[in-house]
């Protein structure tokens, strides 16, 4: 007993007894994170690993934390690629259970996490096309035909496409984030950017000339960019643009288009105006220095490829003259 004693403290095994049911463990980790000022996961993490473990707790929410196996977890992953998800959702989903059992093992109920020897599902990039400069402004004729807020989703495309902005991280803007004396925008001021970390973007002449036109009408008792129509004695933003977007697509007749097509394009458009990768990347929010960049948002257009080849045929033809 002794010997068991001394391997159980140099081993860091769990107390014996009972382990809590998975389902159990998981609503009280969400409590947990939810409610704690110092969790360390944003409101939308916690969200987003709701929905995944929602699904967990359907297939072995029965099962006790201790009891839960690699072949339990390779099923489940099996049984939601059979239903046609993404591998990309399932590995979501996987990194979220281990998330749990993480801290499961923190609080001394596992000894070692089921989900280390779970290889992630391979994921195939897709190549979306590039929202050409004419096909971008077909959209904002259609966000302009939306009855809804057509003024302010366009207000809020061009936004997107001329600051390369996420979804979110636009609509949490307010006019304290735009400087026009050093003329720059502050992204992520409030803390809840993708990687937590404040960016600032340059003007550039379309961003500048865009966010002075909504300066001149700004409404006078908001301190937001895009403040929600329904705000009534709460300032407080838009949520979303979602369904007046899905309209303005309709009448554009570009169904694929999503927000992040919009980051997609101002990248592109910084690289095919000849700016380093590494000014753009900061401008992104990005911390490789501009890998990501070059390997994902560096769409160019067909006319620019061709610009950079007539010298290329200049030198050739020089050559052989």
């Amino acid at each position: 007993m002794a010997d068991f004693k001394k391997k159980k403290r140099i081993e860091g095994l769990p107390n014996t007894g009972f382990r809590p049911l998975l389902s159990d463990y998981a609503d009280k980790y969400l409590e947990f994170h939810r409610t704690a000022s110092d969790s360390g996961k944003k409101a939308r993490t916690i969200d987003r690993e709701g929905h995944s473990l929602v699904h967990w707790k359907a297939a072995i929410g029965n099962v006790r934390l201790n009891k839960i196996t690699k072949p339990m977890i390779t099923g489940f992953v099996k049984a939601r690629l059979a239903v046609g998800l993404k591998p990309r959702t399932v590995n979501i989903d996987v990194i979220v259970l281990r998330s749990v059992l993480k801290e499961a093992k923190d609080d001394g109920l596992i000894a070692h996490l089921p989900t280390d020897d779970v290889r992630p599902r391979k994921v195939k990039t897709p190549i979306r096309p590039l929202l050409s400069p004419s096909a971008f402004e077909e959209l904002c004729k259609g966000a302009a035909q939306c009855r809804k807020n057509g003024m302010q989703l366009l207000d809020y495309l061009r936004l997107l496409a001329y600051s390369g902005a996420r979804r979110d991280e636009a609509l949490a803007l307010t006019w304290d984030d735009v400087n026009f004396e050093q003329k720059f925008l502050r992204i992520g001021g409030d803390g809840n950017s993708k990687n937590s970390k404040v960016r600032y973007v340059d003007f550039n002449s379309q961003l500048e000339a865009h966010l002075k036109d909504m300066a001149a009408r700004q409404v006078p008792d908001s301190e937001w960019l895009f403040p929600s129509p329904q705000r009534r004695e709460i300032d407080r933003p838009t949520k979303t643009f979602r369904e007046s977007f899905s309209i303005a697509r309709e009448k554009a007749k570009l169904k694929w288009v999503g927000f992040h097509d919009l980051r997609h394009h101002f990248a592109s458009m910084a690289v095919m105006s000849g700016i380093d990768f590494k000014t753009i990347a900061e401008w992104l929010g990005h911390q490789d220095g501009g890998m990501l960049l070059g390997r994902v948002y560096g769409h160019l257009l067909p006319e620019h490829r061709q610009r950079m080849a007539e010298p290329n045929e200049c030198k050739a033809s020089c050559r052989s003259s």
